[in-house]
């Protein structure tokens, strides 16, 4: 279990980091440096199995019902990106503890950092393609939050990072479904060792071109390196771990852990070597051109993974090897030349090589001769690491020399020139050419020059003891080839094409770091005409044109053109696909219609005749209700009386709810045009003909489906109960209710805003007139047809009744939602069903009051609609921890009673379905008459009048009184404050 324990540690480090940052600020980054290094102590047992030829891994089950298994394996591309990964990391975050500034907690940092290194820990060691995609994502998006982080400035590169690298997650996405749907498993080892590769040439150019395109966006490939030079609005330490150790390297990952497949693969091979001599030659020429020392680093990183990437693409042993080499020593030059960037950054306060202090080496010496090391290993000057890995790659690169090999070799020396000249830019124009004479140099604490100079200084003895990683080589090399390899590296090879080829190269750098005066400014001055931000902007506004274009339809702030929009879709789509396959439908099963059948159809047709011809809104809802009651006849008909009860049920509330909001309208339909009636038929019709198609085409043309007879026969051997509909909706299905519950929440919350935004506007200065008009009691003449009007004028004889019923009635309901509650089970009933009843209660309520008032404290709703879908998502924790999968059902008997955690789970559906019912009822309730139809305005709160917006859940206070004929009602008093001498 180490594996499994590197990464608990890794974890414990996300979770510690909060409140390490709290109470040591930036020094947190002490403690999380220590777990980050207990992770690598932890996996060195498993690295001695690796280097003894052996594969250490850990298999835990997740989601058995699909085959995936959080399955981790540490083999030799683990073991070299995992030690990077950490040690890396903890070097870094040493790092941050000097160059973050004091006083300030950065707990953001401390816990996106921690994260990012568990995805990629987990990434590097997955063993199912699932979990590999799920931690290629997260690392994704741990970058962008990074990013994001910095200030407002990096909210464009933060969101161009994401766009660019979620394109890469698409791809490889559709890599992952497709491979899964065709070998059946998410088994990362045996996908590698499928015969599929062999049999099914096609398949596997597919599935290259996808694999090699997503790490093409993570690694910062042409077309896709635009995003790696925008994310340096993030701050110093996370460009050196992020975007020069560790994520960028993910997308090297990806490509070596597939190269066993593709390697030999055409396409892969000339893709890759493609992009990656093309990238490497732009980014170095790019990074030659820039006079921010963090972009020249930025571009110069783009450049060396170009050449790594195409080195892949070759897909030899030699050049799997010595792609593998220099990504090691790429971790250890570039991390620690990016913080000594920082540090460079901290002593002057400026990256801008045209602004640097003269001579600045003379006074950051040891910062001078750490910089010249890692630039000399960037640039492969020997006897340094650098030299050895791009000695291997120039090798690689022209095999056995082929006229393509020596085109490859040409364009890397190319590349190389651009190296060793934006290497000369770096440690010249920051310590030797700086133009400032006056700018002054702040001394820096001795421990952010030792982290930010230590991977770099780490690199130089490697160089000499190379045979010490010949053994971790020679396993990520297997692991990447997919067969049993032994390289050797050696400081000297002697005389060969990739020696002239870097004599050639030293040449042209001593050239240019002659002429540089000349030289640099010149390649300054050639701007490419477009950049990658500008192509990624062009395409931004072309895709916002576009949606602008077909939103045109429908941007209109009217629900007609919405609903007719997708209703006529709809029935177009039920007309055309129909009548398409018409003819190549099964027979539908004989006994389908019954008498009742028809009836119910006959007095539906005639209630849906009575909605669209009513011209008054009342009796537009009567009808519309008698549709809701013969619906649940039919239901009842064809035995599902659970089903019936939540129609019915639903059915009555909903007529509540539709009462509340007429009672803000006039009684009658303002009239339409015969043009406009006509139009509305025809479209109707068209729609009930679509719909009536596909009803027609897809119900009962087949016997019981499989899953039905599952249902039906399992049901009360898998959950011990009677209830189908019940156990389907609280177990079977149970992830699907929790994601309706969670549709509740979000209904909950669209209500309280829209509800506000009404209010706001509503909180408009009164007239002078109704303010006196309200204070003297003087009328004003309310419009006698408004369906408010009519309700206040036959209210309070209703509310005596009512309020003699609801004592009855009340505990009758109570009882009734407990016992539905009970028996869901067993027999018709269920937590939604219950809370339905509770809610008629909580309506029984308010229909009985005398004023408009809230049922309850004003925050309750939204009590219980949170802590409902909290009880459901704690249901599920709980069958996760007990049963290894979210939601499962844990079963029991307490004193000879059948109990389930489900009943839980339902007490989750109860609560968030009773809290959205009572946050309809008292905001649609209590909120203002419009004045709009001759109600005037509602009482505002005592603060309103102050000059003061209430809250949305706010009871309404204060309220001035005025007679109308015989009955008594509210209006507001006005929003005004008093004016002088009133």
């Amino acid at each position: 279990m180490p594996l499994v324990l590197a990464v608990m540690t890794l974890g414990l480090a996300t979770a510690l980091a909060p409140v390490a940052a709290r109470l040591l600020g930036r020094n947190a980054g002490y403690p999380l440096a220590a777990l980050y290094l207990l992770a690598a102590g932890i996996l060195v047992p498993p690295a001695g199995a690796v280097l003894s030829g052996n594969t250490p891994s850990t298999t835990l089950p997740w989601v058995p019902s699909l085959g995936v298994d959080l399955a981790l394996r540490f083999d030799g591309l683990g073991l070299v990106f995992a030690t990077i990964a950490l040690l890396i990391g903890a070097v870094v975050l040493l790092y941050s503890t000097k160059y973050l500034a004091a006083g300030e907690r950065h707990t953001s940092f401390f816990v996106l950092m921690a994260a990012f290194t568990v995805s990629m820990l987990c990434l590097v060691m997955a063993d199912d393609l699932v979990v590999l995609f799920i931690c290629w994502e997260l690392t994704s998006l741990a970058s962008f939050f990074l990013i994001a982080r910095s200030g407002r400035e990096a909210e464009g590169p933060s969101m161009r990072t994401l766009l660019l690298t979620f394109i890469g997650g698409l791809f490889l996405l559709t890599a992952v479904a497709s491979i899964w749907a065709r070998l059946g498993t998410t088994d990362l080892g045996a996908i590698l060792a499928a015969d599929i590769w062999q049999t099914d040439p096609t398949f596997r150019t597919v599935i290259a071109l996808l694999v090699a395109l997503a790490a093409c966006t993570k690694s910062a490939q042409f077309p896709f390196h635009s995003w790696l030079p925008d994310a340096m609005a993030a701050i110093t330490p996370v460009s050196a771990y992020l975007h020069a150790a560790a994520v960028v390297k993910a997308g090297i990952f990806l490509l070596l852990r597939f190269s066993p497949i593709f390697h030999d693969d055409l396409a892969w091979q000339v893709l890759l070597v493609t992009a990656g001599l093309i990238t490497t030659v732009i980014g170095g020429w790019f990074a030659l051109q820039q006079t921010d020392l963090k972009r020249l680093m930025a571009y110069s990183t783009v450049s060396q993974l170009g050449l790594i990437v195409a080195t892949i693409g070759i897909g030899t042993e030699a050049a799997l090897t010595a792609a593998i080499i220099h990504t090691i020593a790429h971790a250890m030059f570039k991390a620690g030349l990016f913080m000594m960037v920082g540090v460079v950054d901290h002593a002057t306060h400026t990256r801008d090589v045209g602004r640097m202090p003269t001579g600045l080496y003379r006074k950051l010496p040891v910062s001078f001769t750490l910089t010249l090391l890692g630039a000399a290993s960037m640039a492969g000057i020997p006897p340094l690491l650098g030299f050895v890995s791009k000695e291997a790659m120039f090798d690689a690169l022209l095999g056995e020399g082929h006229w393509t090999g020596w085109a490859a070799l040409v364009v890397a020396a190319a590349g190389a020139v651009l190296t060793l000249s934006y290497c000369l830019k770096l440690v010249l124009g920051a310590f030797v050419d700086g133009p400032d004479d006056e700018r002054p140099v702040e001394a820096q604490d001795p421990w952010l020059v030792i982290w930010a100079g230590l991977p770099i200084a780490a690199s130089v003895p490697l160089v000499f003891m190379l045979a010490v990683i010949d053994a971790p080589l020679a396993a990520a090399t297997t692991a990447a080839f997919g067969e049993a390899s032994a390289p050797h590296l050696a400081l000297w090879h002697g005389v060969n094409a990739a020696l002239l080829a870097t004599l050639a190269v030293l040449v042209a750098g001593i050239v240019v770091a002659v002429l540089r005066r000349r030289v640099l400014p010149a390649v300054e001055a050639l701007e490419f005409p477009v950049s990658g931000v500008e192509v990624l902007g062009a395409w931004n506004r072309g895709m916002q044109r576009l949606g602008h274009l077909i939103d045109r339809p429908v941007a209109a702030d009217h629900a007609t053109r919405h609903v007719a929009s997708i209703l006529g879709s709809l029935g177009a789509l039920g007309i055309l696909g129909v009548a398409s396959v018409a003819r190549s439908l099964p027979p539908q099963q004989d006994g389908l219609g019954r008498p009742i059948d028809w009836i119910v159809a006959g007095l539906m047709l005639a209630a849906v005749l009575a909605v669209c011809v009513a011209r008054s809104r009342i009796a537009a809802t009567v009808a519309l209700s008698t549709v809701g009651v013969l619906a649940t006849v039919q239901i009842l008909s064809l035995g599902a009386p659970d089903v019936a009860m939540t129609q019915l049920l639903v059915e009555s509330l909903n007529i509540i709810v539709i009462m509340l909001v007429l009672q803000k309208l006039p009684m009658r339909f303002p009239r339409r045009s015969t043009r406009g009636n006509v139009l509305t038929a025809l479209g109707s019709i068209g729609v009930g003909a679509g719909v009536a198609a596909l009803v027609w085409a897809s119900v009962g043309r087949r016997e019981r489906s499989d899953l039905a007879r599952y249902f039906l026969d399992e049901t009360y051997a898998e959950a011990g109960g009677h209830n189908v509909v019940n156990i389907i909706l609280v177990e079977f299905r149970a992830f699907d209710t929790l994601g309706e519950l969670s549709v509740l929440g979000m209904a909950g919350v669209a209500i309280v805003a829209i509800y506000s935004t009404i209010q706001a506007k509503r909180l408009e200065p009164v007239p002078l007139r109704e303010r006196i008009a309200a204070r003297r009691d003087l009328p004003l003449n309310p419009d006698r047809d408004s369906t408010a009007y009519r309700a206040m004028q036959i209210a309070w004889p209703n509310n005596v009744g009512l309020q003699m019923m609801l004592r009855v009635a009340g505990p009758v309901l109570v009882i009734v939602s407990a016992l539905l509650f009970w028996r869901g089970h067993n027999s018709p009933g269920g937590g939604f069903n219950a809370a339905l009843v509770a809610a008629a209660l909580v309506g029984l309520i308010y229909l009985s009051t005398s004023r408009d008032r809230q049922i309850g404290p004003p925050r309750v709703p939204l009590y219980l609609i949170g802590g409902g879908i909290i009880t459901a998502v704690v249901t599920g924790l709980i069958g996760f921890v007990a049963r290894g999968s979210f939601l499962a059902p844990i079963h029991g008997y307490l004193a000879g009673v059948h109990l389930t955690t489900s009943m839980i789970f339902d007490v989750g559906v109860y609560l968030a379905v009773l809290g959205l019912m009572m946050l309809t009822f008292n905001l649609l309730g209590t909120s203002a008459i419009t004045p709009e139809h001759g109600e005037g305005t509602r009482e505002r709160a005592d603060e309103a009048v102050e000059g003061e917006l209430p809250g949305p859940l706010e009871p309404i206070r204060g309220q001035a009184k005025r007679r109308v004929g015989p009955r008594t009602r509210h209006i507001t008093a006005g929003t005004r404050p008093k004016e002088p001498g009133r």
